[in-house]
């Protein structure tokens, strides 16, 4: 336990240092700039983070962009787990689905968020572009999980004609969940880069993207950073979350899953 404590703090001055080091480059080639339009330095960005934090519609972008996040997270979670289910345990399912899969894999972030500014009304374009980005993470690692469900408990199960209804919860759910989990915390990922994009593109009333899309305009690069800092943060707390539950679920020490 100890050492496992240790490892923590090491690797959290190891990252205290990194930061530290992109603060002090970040701050040197402001200088070298001297441009703040093109990079302003470290405290002006620190000093309009405050500013946007203090708005009273901060709150209301930022959880606007949550919601669509987490609207879109869910639908492809839910339906990531359901379609995974059939595919891993049909092979017609999974040979229905994978050209589906394939092409929504292949297909440019960019030309989802047009075709979808064409279909959808522009609060509902990040959903589905957020949707769309992480349903293949979900559903490949949940199919990925069923082929390493132990066989010899499927050959009992048969033997004693189990119910497939308690195949699924008995035996192949406590073996996706780990898979599950670990496709939630990747797809997270996505899910935030992919909607604050789209929210650039169709600039819904409130939201982070419309945020950093207004300082662009009229080429304030300091909120344009500070709305990126908040995006990243949003990101990194809602994985953090999903490995805490990792951690909860399994047993596991949390350290070793922040390595």
């Amino acid at each position: 336990m100890n050492k496992v404590k240790g490892r923590t703090n090491k690797g959290s001055w190891f990252s205290l240092v990194s930061i530290t080091l992109i603060l002090i480059i970040w701050k040197f080639a402001s200088l070298i700039i001297d441009a703040d339009i093109i990079l302003p330095p470290p405290e002006i960005v620190i000093k309009s983070l405050i500013n946007i934090i203090t708005k009273k519609n901060f709150s209301d972008r930022v959880l606007n962009t949550l919601f669509r996040g987490l609207a879109g997270f869910t639908i492809s979670y839910i339906s990531g787990i359901i379609l995974g289910l059939c595919s891993g345990l049909s092979s017609r399912c999974k040979f229905l689905l994978q050209p589906i899969t394939s092409i929504i894999r292949s297909t440019p972030v960019i030309s989802i968020i047009l075709l979808a500014l064409i279909w959808f009304k522009n609060s509902n374009v990040p959903i589905f572009v957020g949707f769309l980005m992480s349903f293949p993470i979900i559903y490949g690692n949940v199919v990925e999980g069923i082929s390493t469900v132990d066989k010899v408990l499927l050959e009992m199960a048969n033997i004693y004609k189990i119910k497939l209804k308690t195949q699924i919860i008995s035996i192949y759910l406590p073996s996706l969940v780990p898979f599950i989990l670990a496709g939630a915390s990747l797809s997270l990922g996505v899910v935030w880069k992919s909607v604050i994009a789209a929210e650039v593109l169709s600039q819904p009333k409130w939201g982070i993207g419309t945020s950093l899309n207004e300082a662009k305009s009229f080429l304030i690069t300091e909120e344009v950073l500070a709305w990126t800092f908040i995006a990243i943060l949003l990101s990194v707390l809602t994985e953090h979350l999903f490995r805490l539950i990792h951690y909860l679920i399994q047993g596991k020490n949390y350290g070793h899953s922040f390595k």
